[in-house]
């Protein structure tokens, strides 16, 4: 049986209803995974991007995203899972967010996606990112941005500062200075912004300790603990097989940062 006491809601999963997730992952795919893993919250929040990111013709726009919210409803006589829909809002250098601040009230909460920058690099081909230090600066900034842009909807930052396919994500967030962390975290903790306890917790983009845990992130969650940041967790799952196993990595990591229920965001308790 699992022994979570804090990480009880996944609110970072996506479906099939997101382009890089397989067309077998469905809300109900994940279900029968809940209750080994201690999660009674499931959050569906697939991706929002606007259409001139994309280059093709796939629809990832927020009435594709939407739809999911039949599926959900379908389920919820079958299942003591709470499920809510949310949404992964793209917000990319000198563009608006996917969805704008009225929309968002459709959802039950939107996540902010500052950080895909690398892989999503034709959007940054203008801008020179071509060493550490420019892309730590970028990062930072989108981070800011992401604290500063309206929703009509509770807003958390998802894998914040984590900078996906980055040739030196080590060296990237180990040089981001702790006044620049407590600037950044200080200004979420304002702005109410949750910070996600996110699954580059335990990839291998940085080094891992022997528990598996990058000691690179807990030092930056420990530092949104010390600003007075709320928290959710996302195992960033595309499908079951990153959904299973991976929970219990997620509690002990806000275990080793002295997080308890009352810094967590209201819809992750």
């Amino acid at each position: 049986m699992p022994t979570n006491r804090l990480c009880i809601a996944d609110l970072h999963t996506h479906t099939n209803r997101s382009l890089c997730a397989p067309q077998s992952t469905t809300v109900a795919s994940y279900l029968p995974h809940c209750a080994a893993e201690g999660i009674r919250t499931l959050g569906i929040s697939n991706h929002i991007y606007k259409p001139s990111v994309l280059n093709c013709q796939h629809p990832e726009n927020i009435a594709y995203a939407l739809a999911v919210r039949e599926e959900i409803e379908a389920l919820r006589p079958q299942t003591d899972v709470n499920l809510l829909l949310g949404c992964e809002v793209e917000i990319f250098y000198g563009q608006e967010p996917g969805i704008q601040k009225e929309e968002a009230a459709a959802f039950d909460y939107v996540l902010i996606a500052a950080s895909h920058i690398f892989n999503f690099a034709h959007e940054y081909a203008h801008i020179d990112l071509s060493t550490p230090e420019k892309a730590r600066n970028m990062l930072l900034n989108r981070f800011i941005y992401a604290c500063e842009v309206d929703f009509d909807a509770p807003v958390g930052i998802c894998h914040p500062l984590y900078p996906l396919c980055a040739p030196w994500e080590q060296e990237i967030v180990d040089g981001i200075t702790y006044s620049q962390l407590k600037d950044c975290f200080t200004l979420a903790a304002e702005r109410e912004r949750s910070i996600e306890i996110h699954a580059c917790l335990y990839r291998n983009g940085t080094q891992l300790n022997d528990e598996g845990l990058s000691p690179s992130y807990l030092r930056l969650l420990s530092v949104a603990k010390e600003c007075g940041c709320k928290f959710h967790f996302g195992a960033d799952a595309h499908a079951p097989g990153a959904f299973v196993g991976y929970h219990a990595k997620l509690e002990r990591a806000a275990e080793i940062i002295g997080i308890t229920k009352d810094d967590l965001w209201d819809i992750a308790k």
